[in-house]
C-alpha cells in the first residue's frame, strides 16, 4: 500500500506538469480494484460512468484514469497561488475536477485547518445560524492572509447597511447588523479554466474574512496571494477568537455563500499526497434535490471489504437555499481529505450506499440518484 501511494503521488505531480484538465470518476464497486488500477498516466477516459443508482449494491462500471492535476504539495499551501489548467465539462452523474484553487488564510504555522464542528451550511444541532463560511480557530493577533490576488472593496466593520439608504429590505454583509464585526472582503477574477467548463459559473468572485482584531488593508487596495490583511479577534457574534471564512459567488451577499472547503488548497499527507475534496447531492427522478440528515463517509484505504481508517458524518446543508447552486450543485461537501475510495452511507428506505473516488488534489462531484 505504501509503494502504491508513493505511485500516486509521483503521478500528482506528473500531472501538474503534464497540465491534464478533467477526469471522468467512475462509481467504483467492491468487485474494482481498490487500488483504481495501474497509475501509469494515461488520457481520460471517453466512456461515461455507470450513475449511482443508491442501490445496496452498486452495478460493476468502467474506472477511469485518474489524472491529478492543478496543486503542488506544499508545505505551507497559503504562501502560493496553485494554477488551474483549462477544464473540460465531465459526465453529469460523476466526476473530478482539478479546482481547488485557494490558498490557506491561515499560515501553516498557526491552524489552517477547518473546524469540522461548525461545517458550511450547518447549525450544530439547531443551536447556531446556518453556517455560510468555515472557521479556523486561533489565537487572538494571528495574521489573516488573502486566498488569492485581487481588490479590496470592504475594510471596515460590519455597522452599515449594504443596501442603499430607503430600500427595502435592509441587508448587511452578515444575516443582521454587527454579525461580523471587523472584516475584509476581497474581490478576485474567476479562474479562466472554471469558466471554459461553467460559463454560467456566477462572477466575481469574492472572499470574506470574519471576526477580526483589526483590518490592515484599505478599499481599493491590491492584493497578492499570502499577504498579511488582518488579525484574528472576535467582535461581531463571535464565540472566542476565530476567523470566519467565506467564499461568495457572483455577488457580495450574504445569499452568494458557497462552501469554501470546496474551494480551498488542500494538505499533503506525511508520504507527499495532496488530500482531496468531496461534493454530492441526492436527487429524486423528477431533479429535484432532496435533503439527508444523516451522511456517512468512510475512507476504504484497502478497497470496498475491507475496515475503513476514517469515518466522516455528514449532514445536507440544513438552509435549502444554500443547495443546488452553480457550478456544482451539491447539498453536502467536505473538503481536505484523504485521496482514495470511499464508501457513502445514507437512510432512503432502509441504508443505501455507493461507492466513490476522491483523486489528490482534485473535486470529485457526484449525484446520486435515488427513486
Amino acid at each position: 500500500m505504501r509503494f502504491l501511494r508513493r505511485w500516486l503521488s509521483l503521478f500528482a505531480l506528473l500531472g501538474v506538469l503534464m497540465g491534464a484538465g478533467c477526469a471522468p470518476a467512475a462509481a467504483s464497486t467492491a468487485a474494482d480494484d481498490p487500488t483504481l488500477a495501474s497509475p501509469a498516466a494515461e488520457l481520460p477516459s471517453t466512456e461515461t460512468p455507470a450513475v449511482p443508482t443508491g442501490t445496496d449494491s452498486p452495478t460493476p462500471s468502467p474506472t477511469a484514469s485518474a489524472t491529478p492535476t492543478a496543486i503542488s504539495a506544499t508545505e505551507n499551501p497559503a504562501s502560493v497561488t496553485p494554477s488551474i489548467p483549462a477544464l473540460t465539462p465531465c459526465p453529469p452523474d460523476q466526476c473530478a475536477y482539478a479546482s481547488l484553487f485557494l490558498s490557506r488564510p491561515i499560515a501553516a504555522s498557526a491552524n489552517d485547518r477547518v473546524d469540522v464542528t461548525y461545517r458550511f451550511g450547518n447549525t450544530q444541532g439547531e443551536r447556531r445560524e446556518p453556517h455560510h463560511g468555515v472557521e479556523f480557530l486561533n489565537p487572538y493577533g494571528t495574521p489573516v492572509l488573502a486566498a488569492a490576488d485581487g481588490v479590496v472593496v470592504m475594510a471596515g466593520n460590519d455597522q452599515e447597511p449594504t443596501s442603499d439608504q430607503g430600500v427595502w429590505p435592509i441587508t448587511y454583509f452578515g444575516p443582521v447588523q454587527n454579525f461580523y464585526g471587523n472584516l475584509v472582503v476581497i474581490e478576485h477574477i474567476v479562474l479562466a479554466g472554471l469558466l471554459q467548463a461553467f460559463p454560467e459559473l456566477p462572477q466575481p468572485a469574492y472572499t470574506l474574512y470574519a471576526h477580526l482584531s483589526e483590518a490592515l488593508v484599505t478599499v481599493g487596495q491590491q492584493v497578492q496571494v499570502g499577504q498579511e490583511i488582518g488579525k484574528v479577534g472576535m467582535s461581531g457574534v463571535a464565540q472566542g477568537p476565530h476567523l470566519h471564512f467565506e467564499v461568495r459567488l457572483g455577488e457580495n451577499t450574504y445569499e452568494a455563500a458557497r462552501n469554501p472547503d470546496l474551494w480551498l488548497a488542500p494538505h499533503a499527507d506525511q508520504e507527499g499526497m495532496l488530500n482531496g475534496a468531496l461534493a454530492g447531492s441526492f436527487v429524486d427522478s423528477y431533479g429535484n434535490n432532496l435533503q439527508k440528515n444523516s451522511i456517512v463517509l468512510e475512507h476504504l484505504p484497502d478497497g470496498a471489504d475491507q475496515p475503513n481508517d476514517l469515518e466522516i458524518p455528514l449532514l445536507s446543508y440544513e438552509e435549502e437555499e444554500l443547495t443546488g447552486l452553480s457550478p456544482w450543485k451539491e447539498s453536502f461537501g467536505v473538503g481536505d481529505i484523504p485521496a482514495g475510495l470511499y464508501r457513502i452511507s445514507f437512510p432512503h428506505f432502509g441504508l443505501k450506499e455507493i461507492l466513490v473516488t476522491v483523486f489528490p488534489g482534485q473535486l470529485t462531484v457526484v449525484t446520486i440518484n435515488v427513486e
